[in-house]
C-alpha cells in the first residue's frame, strides 16, 4: 500500500473515532476500518447505548430458549462449554463475546452496535447504569457487591509472565483468569459467582475487559509471545452449540477475520489509588505461578481439626496427611498440614525433579499438590461476595531467624467451586487442586514437616457474615500429574 492510502485510510480511522463511531466494519476505498469496542462511560453518550438497552430487554422478554435471540440461550452457551481453568478460557471466550454482539446489532436492528467494555482498573465501581433497580432498566439485577477493588491485581502484568497458554509456567491465561477475572466473579456475586454469570450484564462488559487486556498483554511486547499462528495450539475449533463455531485460528487475533479492535489497547500499569493504599500496608509476597498482591502481615492462627492420616487417593495418588473437617467463614483460618519425616523426604525429593518412593507403595511419584476435596457451598456461601487467598506457610528450621516462607496458591470461592462442579459434570466429590513442587524447593525435611496452610477472607463491603465453605479433607498429595 502506498504511502497516500496508508494516510487516508489513518484519518478515516481517527475521524470515525472523533465522531464516537463504535460501528461494525465498513469498507471505504477497499479498505475494510475495525470496529472499536469503546470503554463503558464513552460507549454511553453514543446512539448505540438505547440501541443496547433494546437489544437486551428484548432478548431478556424473549423465554424461547432455543432460540439465540432470547438471553437465556446465551447463557445456557456458557453453562455448557465454557472452558474454565482449561486450555482456550481467552480464545474461547473470545469468539463467545463476539457472536454475542453480533446478536445484539441483529436484535436491535442497529448495525452500529458493539459491545463495550468496562475498564476496572480505572472505574473499580460497577457504573451508575448497572446499579439503578429502576423497573424498566434491562441492566440491573442484584448484585453482593458493586466495588471489584480488591480483585484487582497485576501479577499477569509482571514482566516475568512472558508465557501465554494454560500449562505453561509463569503464563498470562491462567494466572489473569485466577485473578482478576475470577475474583470479579467471586465479589460481585450472586449470578455472577455461577456459572449462570452471562445473567447478569455486566457479564458481557467485564469479558469484553478480559479479551482486551488480552490484546494489550500481546502488544507490550518485552518477550511476551502466544503459540505461532501456525502452531498446532491453533488447530481444531471452539464450540457453541451443534450448529455455531469457530475455527481456533480466527481467535488468535481481534484485527483479522473478527475485524474489530478497542478503544484502549494499553495494559494496566497501575491499581486505583485505593487499592495501592491498601498494599502498600502488606509485607513482601513470595511469588509461585499466580500471585495476589499482598501478603497479610501475620497469617492467620491454626484452626483445631480432626488429622487426616496418609492414605491412598487413587491409583495415580497419595495423601502425606492433613485435616478434616474445614469449615470457612467470614475470619481467617489456617490449617496445620503434618507431615511425616519420611513423607517430607519424598516430597523434598519431588521439589528436586526426582522421582519418589512411598513406603509399601509400588508407584513412583514426581508431583506435589495441596488438594482441597469433597468442598460445599452453604446457603449463604452460594451468593458469593467474597473469596479466599490461599496461601502454603513453610516455617523456617532456623531457630535464629524465625521467618516463615508464605506462597500465594490461588484462590477460593463460589466460583472457582461452581466451576468444579460444572467441569466436573456434576458427579463426584468437588475437589480443587493447587501445585506445590515449585512452593516447596529448597525446604528441609524438617521445614515440610511444620507447613501449615492458611485461607485469607476477603469480603466486599457487603457481604454477609456466616459460615460459606466446608472442605471435607486439606491434604498434601503426592502424584504423578506434573502438568
Amino acid at each position: 500500500m502506498d504511502h497516500a492510502n496508508m494516510s487516508r485510510r489513518a484519518f478515516l480511522e481517527r475521524s470515525a473515532l472523533a465522531l464516537g463511531a463504535a460501528a461494525a466494519p465498513i469498507e471505504l476505498f477497499g479498505q475494510t476500518l475495525l470496529a472499536v469496542r469503546p470503554e463503558w462511560q464513552a460507549f454511553k453518550i453514543t446512539p448505540q447505548y438505547d440501541s443496547l438497552l433494546k437489544a437486551v430487554r428484548l432478548m431478556k422478554a424473549n423465554t424461547n430458549a432455543g432460540s439465540p435471540n432470547s438471553w437465556t440461550y446465551w447463557t445456557n452457551i456458557h453453562v455448557s462449554k465454557c472452558p474454565h481453568s482449561l486450555p482456550y478460557f481467552l480464545a474461547w471466550h473470545r469468539g463467545y463475546i463476539y457472536y454475542f454482539e453480533r446478536q445484539l446489532r441483529a436484535v436491535s436492528g442497529d448495525s452500529k452496535l458493539v459491545l463495550p467494555y468496562w475498564d476496572y482498573y480505572t472505574y473499580a465501581q460497577l457504573p451508575a447504569e448497572f446499579t439503578n433497580p429502576s423497573t424498566d432498566n434491562p441492566l440491573y439485577v442484584e448484585r453482593v457487591n458493586t466495588n471489584v477493588l480488591q480483585a484487582l491485581s497485576m501479577a499477569a502484568f509482571d514482566s516475568t509472565v512472558t508465557n501465554f497458554q494454560e500449562g505453561k509456567s509463569q503464563a498470562f491465561e491462567p494466572i489473569f483468569e485466577s485473578a482478576p477475572h475470577n475474583q470479579l466473579h467471586n465479589l460481585i456475586g450472586n449470578a455472577m459467582a455461577d456459572m449462570v454469570s452471562p445473567n447478569d450484564p455486566i457479564f458481557w462488559l467485564h469479558h469484553a475487559n478480559v479479551d482486551r487486556i488480552w490484546v494489550s498483554w500481546v502488544a507490550a511486547g518485552g518477550g511476551r509471545k502466544m503459540p505461532a499462528l501456525t502452531n498446532s495450539y491453533w488447530s481444531g475449533k471452539h464450540v457453541y452449540t451443534s450448529s455455531l463455531s469457530m475455527l481456533r485460528t480466527q481467535t488468535y487475533s481481534t484485527r483479522t477475520t473478527l475485524a474489530y479492535r478497542y478503544q484502549n489497547e494499553t495494559m494496566p500499569t497501575k491499581l486505583p489509588l485505593a487499592q495501592v493504599e491498601s498494599d502498600r500496608q502488606n509485607a513482601r509476597l513470595f511469588r509461585v505461578q499466580a500471585t495476589m498482591d499482598s501478603l497479610p502481615a501475620t497469617m492467620p492462627s491454626v484452626g483445631s481439626f480432626r488429622i487426616s492420616p496418609p492414605h491412598q487417593t487413587s491409583d495415580t495418588s497419595f495423601a502425606l496427611g492433613g485435616a478434616l473437617d474445614v469449615g470457612l467463614a467470614e475470619r481467617s483460618v489456617s490449617v496445620q498440614l503434618p507431615v511425616s519425616a519420611e513423607h517430607g523426604r519424598a516430597l523434598a525429593d519431588i521439589a528436586k525433579g526426582n522421582p519418589a518412593r512411598i513406603a509399601g507403595v509400588a508407584k513412583t511419584y514426581r508431583s506435589a499438590h495441596i488438594v482441597l476435596d469433597a468442598i460445599e457451598l452453604s446457603e449463604l456461601g452460594e451468593k458469593g461476595g467474597y473469596f479466599y487467598k490461599i496461601y502454603l506457610n513453610i516455617p523456617s528450621s532456623n531457630r535464629s531467624s524465625g521467618n516463615t516462607r508464605s506462597v500465594y496458591l490461588g484462590t477460593l470461592g463460589a466460583f472457582e467451586i461452581h466451576a468444579a462442579t460444572h467441569h466436573g459434570s456434576g458427579h463426584g466429590p468437588v475437589r480443587l487442586r493447587y501445585k506445590i513442587k515449585q512452593a516447596i524447593g529448597g525446604a528441609t525435611v524438617t521445614e515440610i514437616g511444620m507447613m501449615s496452610l492458611s485461607f485469607v477472607r476477603v469480603s466486599g463491603s457487603d457481604t454477609k457474615n456466616g459460615g460459606a465453605i466446608g472442605i471435607g479433607e486439606v491434604r498434601v498429595e503426592a502424584d504423578d500429574d506434573d502438568s
